[in-house]
């Protein structure tokens, strides 16, 4: 949620919220990497929250530094990881699980991209028009967003849940407009509609946990 502290804020609880409902409502041991997506969603918000604190702080730069690049590590590092070994302990389908498998591979290779690029080119936040910026001076070629969006989102797209599918859905529709309409935002911007799709991932959990075993 890039629109201001209050936003940051608001988005954070809801998500963290939804989180711990999720993560209630997940059956088994498999099931709370996916549970606990929300929780991390809520993390991120918290980030910008803060960000939009110190932000027109001086004195508080270390900590912006750091924040934004904890910000740009969780969305760029941590997610082409776990978005596809999430989704394929809670697949039920052996072929489908296999293929969410192979997705791995790019989210490994991307994350390694993504981390050496973070560490030699470190992000940092700025505030531009009611939005928060993630900044380093080193774009990343067409290619790459292509693997970030398979590694982060396929799985949900290959899943047999509905509701994952759902979230896919909609999660990359957020990334679609975030190109096309907010640039420089890109990360940022996308993290709104990923808290947004935190619903799907709670009414899976929820029709889950209503079905008897």
């Amino acid at each position: 949620m890039c629109f201001s502290a209050t936003a940051s804020f608001t988005a954070a609880s809801f998500t963290a919220t939804a989180g711990l409902l999720t993560v209630s409502r997940a059956s088994n041991v498999r099931e709370l990497p996916l549970a606990g997506t929300p929780l991390l969603f809520g993390a991120q918000q918290a980030i910008e929250g803060v960000l939009w604190l110190v932000l027109p702080h001086p004195d508080q730069a270390a900590w912006a530094l750091l924040l934004a690049n904890g910000f740009a590590a969780i969305a760029l590092v941590l997610w082409p990881l776990y978005a596809p070994l999430a989704t394929a302990l809670v697949e039920d389908d052996a072929k489908r699980r296999a293929l969410i498998w192979w997705l791995m591979p790019f989210g490994v290779a991307f994350a390694l991209y993504s981390g050496i690029d973070i560490a030699r080119h470190p992000y940092r936040a700025v505030l531009a028009a009611h939005s928060l910026c993630y900044i380093n001076n080193s774009p990343y070629p067409n290619f790459a967003i292509g693997v970030y969006v398979l590694a982060t989102c396929g799985g949900f797209w290959l899943s047999t849940h509905r509701a994952l599918r759902v979230f896919g859905i909609i999660v990359t529709a957020g990334l679609a407009a975030s190109i096309a309409f907010f640039l420089a935002d890109l990360v940022s911007v996308w993290c709104f509609f990923a808290a947004a799709a935190s619903l799907a991932l709670l009414f899976h959990f929820t029709q889950r946990a209503s079905v008897p075993a």
